[in-house]
């Protein structure tokens, strides 16, 4: 697979979205670069950019970082990673749900996840009382952008495939955020990834927020279908103690004004009402899966096709094309 294969017919924003990447990453590691050439040779200086990233003790200083944060990359290895990770995923996405929605997704979970990881070092300040959480640990990185990306496709195409090694090799994509969430977590055994861990499991639920409760499709917000309530993340033993605790808190946002409360989304959340046909709701999902039928078609039409005997690929690593699989 060669770049210019990769970067072929990518959307405008989806381009926006790397070049800030590199452009952000690149600016904070030229000032960590000067400020350790005008520094005492014996001094520490730590891999920080205040003015990029998000530093918990400086954040009042620079309330931007909370949204600049997430385009620092602060190594080679993780900046790579994300290039490549937006190139496949937002090019898929933006073609799914349009620049604007797009845009707005990675705008609230950015945010959003910057911001409930902001507030969880400063706990761990105050019932540490080290104020090394202040000033030498950086929020940064795309990690719960991603995440939310897992979910968004989970969404979209749960039942597909990503294919890497030649086919040898593949994955359902709505497995793909239980492998993230397992790698935070042995990040943050083996590491003391702290920021990692929190960034991934934070922001796989502000995407499930915003999809489940806020994003408009076919004039409806929200999906409430039982196949994407809360429990559906974890394993099968933890779904009933998922959906008695997730219907708690519904009722009590539903009691602030948070969202808006009904009465079949409560039935669909312990999976007892199926979508009545003819409803609102089914009609929705009907018209949600001719749409995904017509955008895998549509992102089908390319000079190389899949092999016959693979029919539900997503993405193959050596060819970068999406199949024509239905979901």
């Amino acid at each position: 697979m060669t770049l210019k294969n990769m970067v072929a017919n990518v959307p405008s924003l989806t381009k926006a979205l790397v070049s800030t990447c590199i452009l952000f990453s690149l600016a904070s590691q030229v000032y960590v670069y000067r400020l350790k050439q005008a520094s005492d040779p014996e001094s520490t200086i730590l891999n920080i950019c205040p003015f990029i990233g998000l530093l918990p003790g400086f954040v009042m200083y620079a309330p931007w970082t909370l949204l600049t944060a997430t385009f620092y990359e602060s190594n080679l290895f993780t900046l790579t990673i994300s290039v490549v990770v937006l190139l496949f995923c937002g090019k898929y996405l933006e073609r799914a749900w349009g620049s604007r929605e797009l845009f707005k997704f990675v705008l609230v979970t950015a945010i959003f996840s910057n911001i409930v990881t902001w507030f969880g070092i400063l706990v761990s300040y105050y019932l540490s009382g080290d104020d090394k959480f202040l000033y030498q640990v950086q929020i940064n990185g795309m990690s719960g952008v991603f995440s939310a990306f897992l979910v968004a496709f989970k969404h979209l195409i749960p039942e597909h495939r990503i294919a890497i090694l030649g086919g040898r090799l593949s994955i359902r994509v709505k497995n793909l955020l239980g492998v993230a969430t397992a790698i935070s977590i042995l990040s943050l055994i083996v590491f003391q990834a702290i920021v990692f861990y929190n960034l991934v499991n934070i922001g796989w639920v502000i995407g499930w927020v915003y999809i489940r409760f806020f994003k408009y499709q076919d004039g409806i917000q929200g999906d409430r279908s039982e196949t994407f309530a809360i429990q559906t993340f974890f394993p099968e033993f933890l779904h009933p103690v998922i959906g008695f605790v997730s219907n708690i808190v519904y009722g009590a946002l539903v009691k602030l004004n948070c969202c808006q409360g009904s009465r079949p989304f409560v039935d669909a959340e312990l999976g007892n009402m199926p979508p009545a046909p003819g409803s609102a709701r089914a009609e929705a999902e009907r018209r949600r899966a001719l749409a995904l039928k017509a955008l895998d078609m549509r992102l089908a039409k390319s000079p190389a096709t899949e092999p016959a005997s693979r029919p539900d690929i997503l993405f193959d690593a050596e060819q970068n094309t999406p199949s024509n699989a239905d979901p």
